[in-house]
C-alpha cells in the first residue's frame, strides 16, 4: 500500500494539485490519500481589545473543516476515498512531523510571480527539509 500525504490550502494552485493526483494515483488499487490542513495559531494581541479567543479558534475550525470536507468531496466523485487531519501550528513543522508515516508528499505549485515565491511558499521549505519524496503538482 503507498500512502500518500497532501498539504491542503485554499489556494488555486492547490485545487490544481487534485487533478495531477487523480491522473496519477486515481485508479489504482493500494493507494490510501490523506489529507492535511495546518491552521495557524491564533494569537490575540491586547491592544486589539476584548475578543473571544474560543470563538476565534472555533471559526478558524469551521473554515478549515470547510476546505477538508471540499477536498475530500472532490476526490471522493473520482472514486477515491481519503482521510482528513487538520492540525495547528506551522505547516512546515506539523508535515515533518508525520510525514515520516508516509511514502510522498504532495502540495501544489507555488504561484508563479518572482515576490511571492521569495516571501510567501513553503514549497522550498519543503522540498528541503522532507524525509520522504515530494511531489510539486501544477
Amino acid at each position: 500500500m503507498k500512502k500518500l500525504l497532501f498539504g491542503v490550502s485554499d489556494t488555486e494552485e492547490c485545487r490544481r494539485a487534485i487533478k495531477t493526483i487523480i491522473k496519477l494515483f486515481g485508479h489504482q488499487e493500494g493507494i490510501e490519500l490523506t489529507l492535511l490542513h495546518v491552521t495557524p495559531e491564533v494569537l490575540v494581541y491586547a491592544e486589539s481589545g476584548i475578543m473571544d479567543y474560543g470563538t476565534i479558534e472555533n471559526i478558524e475550525k469551521e473554515q478549515s473543516n470547510e476546505i477538508l470536507d471540499d477536498f475530500e468531496k472532490t476526490f471522493k466523485e473520482d472514486g477515491i476515498i481519503c482521510q482528513k487531519i487538520l492540525k495547528t501550528g506551522n505547516p512546515i513543522d506539523v508535515v515533518l512531523e508525520i510525514a515520516d508515516k508516509y511514502d510522498l508528499l504532495v502540495i501544489g505549485a507555488s504561484e508563479s510571480s518572482l515576490l511571492h515565491r521569495i516571501f510567501n511558499s513553503h514549497q522550498n521549505s519543503f522540498i528541503n527539509s522532507s524525509p520522504i519524496p515530494v511531489l510539486v503538482a501544477k
